[in-house]
This record gives structure tokens, C-alpha cells and sequence, in this order.
């Protein structure tokens, strides 16, 4: 299989959180838009199964609890959990490209890291700073610099 077709195969994880409203090559300005009219229970839902991730684990890497999110069923997510779902999105297509799929990715985020004080990448994942973080070292990675 071609490089090419294994990107094309790559699910797009923008798209499963926002149920199609979005996809890795929207607009910001419609990415806003989104975050600020919410994104669905439902889409987290979809994310949760593709990265084989409990909507607990979710829940946690948003900055919020499960309670939260099983009671607004129907209504859509705060602003503000709706673009740490957008973020952790984007991030989670960063991650599995670089370690190939979703797998290696879930591996890594649970594996201890130096660069996260021996603590496994997952557990900074509910802030922008260690989302940041997290994307620095996957950087740094890819550039050769070890982790």
C-alpha cells in the first residue's frame, strides 16, 4: 500500500467528533463557529469507539467529568469543552500519523515519559499547555531528538 493510501484510510478525526461538520482542512472561522455553538455528546461517543478510549478517559482529557456529558445526552457541550474535544481531535491525528495508528498512539500516551516528569502523556492532556506539550515531544520526535 502506498504512503498515499494509507493517509487516505487514515480516519479523520476532526470529522468523527464533530459528526461531519468538520474536517482537517475546514476553515478556522467554521472550526470556531462550531466550538461555539457545541459539539454532541454523539460525536464524542463516535471518537471514543474509533480510539478505543472509555468515555471516561474522554471526559478527563476534556477537562470535564462523565456525568457531565452523559446528562447533556442531546444538548450541545460549553464552548469550552467543545474545543478541547476539537483539540484533542486534532491531536489524536497528529499523534496516529506519527506512531502509524491508533494503537502506537494509545500506547505511547500511556507509557511513562521522561519529558512529562515519568508521568504517561495522557495525564496532560486536559490542558492546552500539555497539549502543547505532548505535540512538542511528537515534534521533537519526528526530528529525531528522543523522548
Amino acid at each position: 500500500m502506498s504512503t498515499l493510501q494509507q493517509k487516505s484510510t487514515r480516519p479523520d478525526f476532526l470529522n468523527v467528533v464533530t459528526l461531519g461538520k468538520l474536517n482537517t482542512h475546514s476553515n478556522p472561522m467554521a472550526e470556531i463557529a462550531t466550538a461555539q455553538i457545541g459539539i454532541t455528546t454523539a460525536g464524542l461517543r463516535a471518537f471514543s469507539t474509533l480510539m478505543h478510549w472509555e468515555m471516561g478517559v474522554i471526559a478527563k482529557a476534556l477537562g470535564t467529568t462523565e456525568r457531565t456529558l452523559l446528562r447533556n445526552k442531546e444538548k450541545p457541550l460549553n464552548k469550552q469543552i467543545s474545543e478541547n474535544a476539537l483539540e484533542v481531535a486534532r491531536l489524536s491525528s497528529f499523534g496516529a500519523a506519527y506512531f502509524d495508528n491508533i494503537d502506537n498512539w494509545n500506547t505511547w500516551l500511556d507509557t511513562p515519559n521522561v519529558q512529562f516528569d515519568n508521568q504517561p502523556p495522557r495525564s496532560m492532556m486536559n490542558s492546552i499547555r500539555g497539549r502543547e506539550l505532548i505535540r512538542r515531544v511528537i515534534n521533537g520526535l519526528q526530528y529525531g531528538f528522543t523522548a
